[in-house]
């Protein structure tokens, strides 16, 4: 498989898995399917990173352990700016929006940016324990051209109920 069609199946794989779990896919409970393809793209970018970067196997089990730690903060994370970004659209779509409310919700979310760059530190703190400089440079650019496609992908996707493709001639 050539390294453009994997980033690429990489980045529908990431693309397709809020769509099946919103769509209830048959062959379990969303959590369970949602874990399941989330599982697959994992072990898909591990596999990749492995062969482009040159880790070894000692590496890779530790890239995956810390990996995981902070995926985990980084989602608890995402959930709450998700709360605060819905905050303010409420007070914002409001006939009459809590300056209060909205004032807070914007500190919060600069809190929160703050927040992300310290973990995206202290992870890359954690890496350069087992990792080269360049192994780290190259994971971030490979996790890059991953989230580059699969925002190219998600912008090129119709919206909900628009017809894919062009239109019949």
């Amino acid at each position: 498989m050539t390294r453009l069609t994997l980033l690429a199946a990489l980045a529908a794989l990431t693309l397709a898995a809020p769509v099946v779990v919103a769509q209830g896919a048959p062959g379990g409970p969303p959590n369970a399917r949602r874990q399941q393809l989330e599982q697959q793209i994992r072990r898909s970018f591990w596999r990749v990173a492995k062969e482009r970067i040159g880790f070894t196997d000692d590496q890779m089990q530790k890239l995956e352990q810390t990996a995981s730690r902070f995926d985990a903060r980084r989602r608890a994370h995402a959930q709450q700016e998700r709360a605060q970004r819905l905050v303010l659209r409420e007070e914002l779509t409001s006939r009459s929006p809590d300056e209060g409310r909205v004032a807070s919700a914007l500190d919060r979310l600069q809190g929160l940016q703050r927040e992300r760059l310290d973990i995206q530190e202290a992870e890359q703190k954690e890496f350069a324990g087992f990792m080269q400089p360049s192994q780290r440079a190259k994971l971030a650019a490979l996790q890059e051209q991953v989230r580059r496609r699969a925002e190219s992908l998600r912008r090129a996707r119709p919206e909900p109920g628009e017809p894919m493709g062009p239109p019949p001639r």
